[in-house]
């Protein structure tokens, strides 16, 4: 049986399994955390997007993790929302819909999140709706095709 630890996320206590990804035991607790690359259909999780981003305070130190991919390792405090969260999602969400300046979904997201009209100095790249998250590469390879596939690292990815 796996080691459990009480965690609170966002001031509401949860139970989590030692290893167990903080995005999961969010939505196990009705808690939504934005996410873009993230798909149930899919086992292994990227974290490309890197719009679910949380602030986790464990043993007095503050850090910003990816919540899709950090495993639980023992008690911790989780804010969702903080005031670093915000604005951290703001540019992420900025650089997102200039990566992808057709998506609509992008924009609408932009604008939810309060990045709208405040990053226009970022030049719209000529991708049209792709953020590079990576889903349909998965979906590719679950069917066992590898006929679509991200090439080159960091800023050069496409």
């Amino acid at each position: 049986m796996a080691k459990t630890y009480d965690i609170v996320i966002d001031g509401k206590t949860c139970s989590a399994e030692h290893g167990e990804y903080l995005w999961d035991v969010a939505k196990r607790n009705g808690i939504e955390i934005p996410a873009l690359c993230r798909s149930e259909a899919f086992p292994e999780h990227r974290a490309s997007c890197r719009v679910c981003i949380v602030e986790v305070v464990a043993r007095g130190r503050s850090k910003v993790v990816t919540s899709c991919v950090y495993p639980i390792e023992g008690e911790c405090e989780v804010r969702t929302n903080s005031p670093k969260i915000v604005q951290d999602r703001k540019v992420l969400m900025a650089l997102l819909a200039a990566r992808a300046p057709e998506s609509d979904l992008m924009a609408a997201m932009a604008t939810h999140m309060g990045a709208g009209e405040s990053y226009e100095r970022l030049e719209p790249l000529d991708a049209g709706k792709c953020i590079l998250c990576g889903l349909c590469v998965q979906a590719c390879e679950s069917m066992g095709t590898g006929a679509i596939s991200t090439v080159n690292r960091g800023v050069d990815k496409e």
